[in-house]
């Protein structure tokens, strides 16, 4: 029996080349915003912020204080980890969204292929 050789199936639509960039990049913001509110910022200033002061000391605190910078450092990252978590969170599902779009063109090349390489088999 003769052996066939089927051209290999190029990836020449530019869903499977750039999915993999947006679910990573989502998967990266939602990574660092998550890191930012739980590990590194946000709780352990808040904890400091809320957890060892009184709320008179809190109200109390003179301009340029711990407090005053706790507190403005709460509110700064406040703003920013929810856009964040929308762009991360919308950049994956687009990811997602361009390879199941390019699937039908993947199953219509790989039929061309084997339309092509039936009658090299012996089959019609």
């Amino acid at each position: 029996m003769k052996t066939i050789q089927v051209p290999k199936l190029q990836r020449d639509t530019k869903g499977l080349k750039l999915f993999p960039l947006f679910t990573l990049l989502g998967w990266g913001l939602i990574i660092f915003a998550g890191l930012v509110v739980l590990g590194f910022i946000v709780s352990p200033t808040g904890a400091a912020y809320w957890g060892s002061n009184a709320k008179a000391a809190r109200d109390a605190a003179a301009t340029g204080s711990l407090l005053v910078s706790q507190l403005s450092t709460l509110a700064l990252w406040k703003h920013i980890v929810p856009p964040l978590l929308i762009l991360g969170i919308a950049s994956f599902m687009v990811g997602i969204a361009m390879e199941f779009a390019s699937i039908p063109s993947l199953l219509d090349k790989r039929t061309a292929t084997l339309k092509q390489a039936l009658p090299l088999m012996g089959k019609k």
